[in-house]
């Protein structure tokens, strides 16, 4: 019965999906090409009407309505209603916001609510907020063809499994009709689409399957999953949806509003294609979903180890994109900036509060990871007491040192052997510090030096990481964009030709791609600077600027024109069609 219900959806869903196709063209439901979508013809958006009836049908043949779900089906189907006519006439925001409130309050009838919290009221209005959230990051997730429907596709699939392992079958039952009719829905959808879902899709799915991801919240096996699971779940819309507000908000602009700043657009900026990013996206949903998996499956203590890593790789990534200037900031869509917007660009630049919130993170991650190495895993009750008592010492004792030295005065974009020598002291010194203060304050009964010696080395990896991380992203990412950048040569491998090789990097305006040295010194031949091999000499130059497809040379040293080589290089160049520049710099007295 289970996949019938599945089947029925699935089948549904490709018959209804043409159908609502052409009932689009000929009632107007057509989006037309504009500058935050990708499409370039006119295309239908009544797909949310097609997955829907397919749900319906899927649960109604199958018995999926009963007394226990229906209050989540009422929600499901105002939100369906909402969206419906939001395609229509284009409700206020705030007019949508509250109807969503409503129809999470509908499925939270059904008992569709977070345990987390001891007191019911709370775990109400919590439960409302998700449902609410999810919705709304479902639907800002809908801006690439196949994205938000893939996306949907693979939490309802990892849900199923949660559910089938429960032995959950009304809410599986559920689960596997969104599923189907889902995936009928992406066939027609994946890129290049002929028909999008328009909110009443994005927003029927969001709610429904954020009802579904916390109505077995009581089945978790520990705290950690009360949580861990429905964020990991969604965890690339909630990425995606935080990274457009707070990047929008330090340009001065509406959160609401339409733009090219998501996840996707930014990936196709690095230069992938529109099918490479949704593969790479639902690559990402579905590591998401197999971590949560993982929270269920393995220890707790385990779980307090790689989720972590998860979540944090994952915003990493998520900060780089966020980084990378592909919309400015004196856009036509700009708002005059308020109170709002300057405190956060306050906090942000100003005072790190960021870098400081991901510190925090990190100081307990290291400081759990050396418990579990000096104590032993899983930790007992009284040693988890103990870590939670003494994490306060640790955390004020490593962020003064961390202040004292400077960590915080680095830019991560350009993060040196100097920031990495003053992170490694910092943290030496922090931990010195927290055994002292554990030492006067709390009890140093059970604890070693060692252990804080540990604490210290995993720290210094964790924090470098973090710093280098966006350096490390310009290694792997750099040759997704070989086909747009101009290979070219540097000439001198010396301390100008390493000066120049970081301005190329470093500096995207110039869209120069080198790849590698010249140098007349034959004791170079061979080496590498900063990862880029010296490839030869004068008399190897026409044969580099043939094997590799070169289009320019850099002069990066004055020896080459005192020597005479640089006309010798010039008559190369000329011969071969290829730019020949020297790098220039010089202070100039200003007057």
């Amino acid at each position: 019965m289970d996949w019938l219900t599945f089947i029925i959806g699935l089948v549904s869903s490709l018959v209804l999906v043409p159908v609502a196709r052409i009932v689009a063209r000929r009632v107007g439901m057509v989006a037309q090409p504009r500058d935050d979508r990708w499409h370039n013809q006119p295309t239908p958006y009544f797909g949310g009407v097609a997955i829907f009836l397919a749900f319906v049908i899927s649960i109604v043949v199958t018995g999926g309505w009963n007394h226990t779900t229906r209050w989540l089906l009422l929600g499901s189907a105002f939100t369906f209603i909402l969206g419906l006519v939001d395609d229509f006439i284009h409700i206020a925001p705030q007019t949508k916001l509250i109807g969503l409130f409503l129809a999470a309050s509908l499925a939270v009838l059904s008992g569709n609510i977070t345990y987390f919290f001891p007191w019911a009221a709370a775990n109400i209005a919590v439960s409302i907020l998700w449902m609410v959230g999810i919705a709304n990051a479902l639907n800002l997730l809908d801006n690439m063809d196949g994205l938000a429907s893939g996306t949907a596709l693979v939490v309802a699939a990892f849900m199923a499994y949660f559910f089938w392992r429960s032995g959950n079958g009304e809410l599986l039952t559920l689960t596997l009709a969104i599923a189907g009719a889902t995936l009928g829905f992406f066939i027609y959808n994946f890129p290049p689409a002929s028909i999008f879902m328009g909110d009443s899709g994005s927003l029927f799915l969001g709610l429904t399957l954020a009802a579904l991801a916390i109505s077995r919240g009581d089945q978790a096996s520990n705290v950690l999953a009360v949580v861990g699971v429905p964020t990991l779940i969604f965890l690339l819309p909630i990425l995606d949806t935080a990274m457009v507000t707070l990047t929008r908000l330090l340009r001065g602009q509406s959160p609401a509003q339409g733009g090219r700043d998501h996840t996707s657009h930014r990936l196709v900026a690095l230069g992938l294609s529109e099918r490479q990013t949704l593969l790479v996206l639902m690559g990402v949903a579905l590591l998401s979903g197999l971590s949560a998996i993982f929270i269920e499956s393995l220890s707790y203590n385990l779980s307090l180890v790689l989720i972590p890593v998860v979540v944090l790789v994952l915003t990493l990534f998520s900060a780089y994109l966020g980084q990378l200037k592909i919309v400015d900031a004196d856009s036509s869509a700009q708002v005059k900036r308020g109170l709002l917007t300057n405190w956060i660009v306050e906090l942000t630049y100003r005072r790190r509060v960021l870098e400081v919130i991901l510190d925090f993170f990190l100081i307990a991650f290291a400081y759990y990871l050396a418990h579990l190495a000096r104590l032993g895993t899983p930790l007992s009750v009284m040693d988890t007491v103990r870590y939670l008592g003494t994490l306060p010492y640790t955390v004020v004792s490593t962020y003064a040192a961390f202040f004292v030295f400077g960590v915080y005065r680095g830019v991560w974009q350009y993060v040196s052997i100097d920031d990495a020598f003053r992170v490694i002291v910092a943290v030496f010194i922090g931990a010195v510090l927290s055994v002292g203060l554990i030492w006067a304050f709390y009890s140093f009964e059970g604890y070693s030096g060692w252990m804080f010696f540990i604490y210290a080395l995993i720290l210094i990896f964790v924090v470098l990481a973090s710093r280098f991380s966006f350096r490390l992203l310009d290694r792997i990412v750099s040759p997704v964009n070989l086909q747009t950048e101009i290979p070219v040569l540097i000439y001198g491998a010396g301390a100008g030709g390493a000066m120049a090789l970081r301005e190329c990097q470093q500096n995207k305006a110039l869209n120069y791609h080198p790849v590698g040295f010249l140098d007349d010194d034959p004791l170079k031949a061979g080496r590498s600077i900063h990862g880029l091999s010296v490839l030869g000499r004068l008399e190897d130059v026409e044969r580099m600027i043939n094997r590799h497809q070169v289009r320019g040379i850099i002069i990066a040293s004055r020896k080459i024109e005192k020597t005479g080589v640089s006309g010798k290089l010039l008559g190369i160049c000329k011969r071969n069609g290829v730019w020949l520049r020297k790098m220039h710099l010089e202070f100039e007295e200003y007057s």
